[in-house]
């Protein structure tokens, strides 16, 4: 994970000026679990006629599907997601990261498509 102060290294100027001048305002750790449920909810308009995308996920190799499980299982164990029943279903990606890591990225081209601007 990333601290405070390794962004404040790595950023351009503006940047770390800014983490600099607001750093009290930043925890040094990232809570675990979703933040508590708000008066407000929101929700993204969809075209009325559109069907919900249902993408089967794409076909990876042993070693990527093995590593989208731990990080998924990883997200789940910190309560960043949780399982969900939704009828609408988009493929993730890995894109490699500089250090050689993977960074997982969920597919939403497909939502995008039929969401109201």
């Amino acid at each position: 994970m990333i601290s405070i102060e390794d962004m404040q290294h790595s950023s351009p100027p503006p940047v770390a000026n800014t983490l600099q001048e607001y750093f009290d305002v930043f925890l040094s750790e990232i809570p675990a679990g979703l933040p508590p449920i708000r008066r407000i909810e929101h929700q993204i308009d969809l075209i009325s006629c559109a069907s919900l995308p249902n993408r089967a996920p794409y076909r990876t190799n042993p070693e990527k599907t093995k590593e989208i499980q731990q990080q998924v299982q990883e997200l789940l164990n910190k309560g960043y997601v949780h399982e969900c029943l939704s009828p609408c279903v988009v493929p993730v990606i890995l894109v490699p990261n500089k250090d050689g890591t993977w960074r997982m990225c969920v597919y939403y081209r497909t939502i995008n498509n039929i969401t109201i601007r």
